[in-house]
C-alpha cells in the first residue's frame, strides 16, 4: 500500500490491510488484524486492533477500537469488531471487540458515538443510531437501528434497545426499551413515544396512530403485559405494532414498564 496519506508518527502493524485512500494521522497505531476501506479518516492519537472498518468513516482522536475486553473470562483470543459506513467516532470513544471469536462486537452504518461514550465487548449496533457524550453500553448489548441516547446514559449488560428508540439524558437502563419508545429516570421507564423520531424516519400518521394506541393498551391499561399481547395480535395488527409485540414476547431480562401517568403530555 502506498503511505502517502500516513502521518510518519503513527505506527502500522505490517499485517494491516489499508487501502491508499485512508487518512491516518500523526501517534495513531494501527495494530494487527485490521483491515480498513477506502476514504476512512483516523485523526491522532488513536489505537486500532483486530477491526474490520468499511469506507467513510471518520475516527476523530485519542479513541480506542478493537482493544481487549474489559471481561474476566477473555482468554486472549483475537476476537474483532465488525464496522460498517460512513459512521462517525469522536474524542475518546472506546469500543472493545468480542470476548469470543464466533460472535464480534458489530456497529452498522451512519452511527455518531459522540465523545466519551463507550461501547463494551459483544455488543451489537445497528445502523444510524446516536450516542450522546459519555454514554455507557455494557457488554452484549443490542441496539436496534435510530436508537438515539441523550448524555449519561448507562445501560446494563444483555438489554435490548429496539429500533427508534430513545433514552433520555441520565437514563440506567436495566431492562429491554422496546422500539418507538421513550425512557427516562434513574432507574429507567417509559413514558412515552418517540414521535418525532418517527415522523423523520417517515412513518405515515396511521401508522404512528396504532403505534400510540398500542403503547397505551400494552403500558397504560391494567391489563397484564401478556393479555394485552394477545388482544393487540387478534386484531391483525400492522407491521409497526407486530415489531412491538414481537419484541416483548422476545425479551430475556424483561420489558421496561411505564411510569405513573402523571399528565396527558406523557403520552404525546
Amino acid at each position: 500500500m502506498s503511505d502517502t496519506h500516513i502521518h510518519p508518527t503513527a505506527i502500522i502493524d505490517p499485517s494491516a490491510k489499508i487501502d491508499p485512500s485512508t487518512v491516518i494521522g500523526p501517534y495513531t497505531v494501527i495494530g494487527p488484524n485490521v483491515t480498513m476501506g477506502k476514504n476512512n479518516h483516523i485523526g491522532p492519537f488513536c489505537i486500532i486492533e483486530n477491526t474490520v472498518m468499511g469506507d467513510d468513516n471518520e475516527v476523530i482522536a485519542h479513541a480506542s477500537i478493537g482493544v481487549k475486553p474489559q471481561d474476566l473470562s477473555y482468554d486472549g483470543v483475537p476476537s474483532m469488531v465488525i464496522m460498517g459506513n460512513g459512521n462517525k467516532i469522536r474524542e475518546c470513544v472506546t469500543i472493545h471487540r468480542s470476548t469470543s471469536i464466533d460472535n464480534p462486537t458489530r456497529l452498522g452504518d451512519g452511527c455518531l458515538l459522540m465523545a466519551n461514550s463507550h461501547v463494551a465487548h459483544d455488543c451489537h449496533l445497528g445502523s444510524h443510531i446516536i450516542l450522546a457524550n459519555s454514554t455507557g453500553i455494557a457488554g452484549h448489548v443490542h441496539l436496534a437501528d435510530r436508537v438515539i441516547t441523550s448524555g449519561m446514559v448507562g445501560v446494563h449488560q444483555f438489554v435490548r434497545i429496539g429500533k427508534l428508540a430513545m433514552l433520555s439524558g441520565g437514563a440506567m437502563v436495566p431492562l429491554d426499551v422496546p422500539p418507538f419508545c421513550t425512557a427516562q429516570g434513574e432507574r429507567a421507564r417509559l413514558v412515552g413515544l418517540n414521535v418525532v423520531g418517527m415522523r423523520r424516519a417517515g412513518m405515515k400518521r396511521d401508522e404512528i396512530m396504532a403505534v400510540k394506541r398500542a403503547f397505551k393498551v400494552l403500558f397504560r391499561s391494567k391489563m397484564l403485559l401478556n393479555d394485552a399481547i394477545a388482544q393487540l395480535e387478534a386484531e391483525h395488527p400492522i407491521a409497526a405494532v407486530q415489531e412491538m409485540l414481537d419484541f416483548c414476547k422476545n425479551t430475556k431480562r424483561g420489558v421496561t414498564a411505564a411510569k405513573r401517568k402523571i399528565n396527558q403530555a406523557d403520552d404525546e
